[in-house]
């Protein structure tokens, strides 16, 4: 890979540990609403501790390319405070998320259903990279259905991706890792097919936690619980007692901040209650989104 591919690729990946750390202040309550899409700093030891590959950050200005293409992969999370404390949408994030959508608009290579070509091209791909790019356009999905729900404009995204397949007694461990791509969807006001599949096989999801933490994936292993959580919070069981195992990932997960804020968001599901506070109504496939992804084990965003 050239020199300069890499060092693309790592400033896109301190920019989205950047951006998950404001989501993780503001699920904290150590910052405002919009303070995941806010490029501010109080002081000049705060702006030299995000400084980025050009210097430090100024005091206050307009999201950097890297800071939109974050915002992006992060998607529905970025509203997870306010979605998780039952608040309104707050208008900064949503212009935010439906700048980064129309910055980096959902590739073409996405399954889209009813069509042949892309059809044969996915059959063709590994269903790792089948996956991605699944959760990819459901995360999309569910981003530009929470922009619009602020009330603002969401930029057009084509048709709806494909939905999730039920899992076999065969192939459950993809199936899990399929489900542990799309864990942004487990938050609150968003509901469709992809929640129906965590209700009605949360064992699965169980096995699946199991089965990631006795291979040491810990990122896969938090993103399942979290689904689980999300669960038992809806009123279903979670079948493991998640509480050793948050403990475990934090003891010897990654360290990443956004391991931290998916660990995060798992606390608040599992003490919320009601995860599903004000589902959205009506068929998800007719809204401009509903679902969305993540990538585990490696896996593109």
């Amino acid at each position: 890979m050239p020199f300069a591919d890499t060092t693309l690729r790592d400033e896109y990946a301190a920019a989205v540990e950047r951006v998950a750390g404001r989501v993780l202040d503001a699920l904290r309550g150590a910052g405002d609403p919009a303070a995941p899409t806010r490029r501010s700093a109080p002081d000049a030891a705060a702006r030299l501790a995000h400084a980025t590959p050009e210097g430090p950050l100024p005091a206050e200005g307009p999201l950097s390319r890297a800071e939109l293409a974050a915002v992006r992969v992060l998607g529905p999370d970025l509203f997870a405070a306010q979605l998780l404390a039952g608040q309104r949408l707050d208008g900064p994030t949503a212009d935010a998320a439906a700048e980064a959508l129309g910055t980096f608009p959902m590739s073409a290579a996405s399954p889209v259903p009813d069509a042949t070509a892309t059809a044969t091209a996915t059959a063709a791909a590994s269903p790792a990279a089948t996956g991605a790019a699944l959760a990819n356009a459901w995360r999309d999905r569910a981003t530009a259905q929470l922009v619009a729900l602020a009330g603002r404009p969401v930029p057009a995204l084509g048709p709806d991706p494909v939905r999730p397949q039920e899992p076999t007694p065969r192939d459950w461990p993809r199936w899990s890792v399929d489900m542990a791509r799309l864990s942004a969807l487990a938050l609150p006001r968003l509901d469709g097919p992809v929640h129906e599949l965590a209700r009605r096989h949360s064992l699965t999801l169980a096995r699946g936690v199991t089965r990631s933490m006795l291979r040491r994936d810990y990122r896969t292993a938090a993103r399942l619980a979290r689904w689980l959580a999300w669960n038992e919070a809806d009123g279903g069981p979670a079948h493991l007692d998640l509480g050793p195992v948050l403990d475990r990932i934090r003891a010897v997960g990654d360290g990443s901040t956004r391991m931290w804020l998916e660990l995060a968001i798992t606390e608040q599901l599992s003490s919320a209650g009601e995860p599903s506070g004000g589902r959205t109504t009506g068929n998800p496939g007719a809204n401009p989104g509903g679902h969305s992804g993540d990538s585990p084990d490696g896996a593109a965003a």
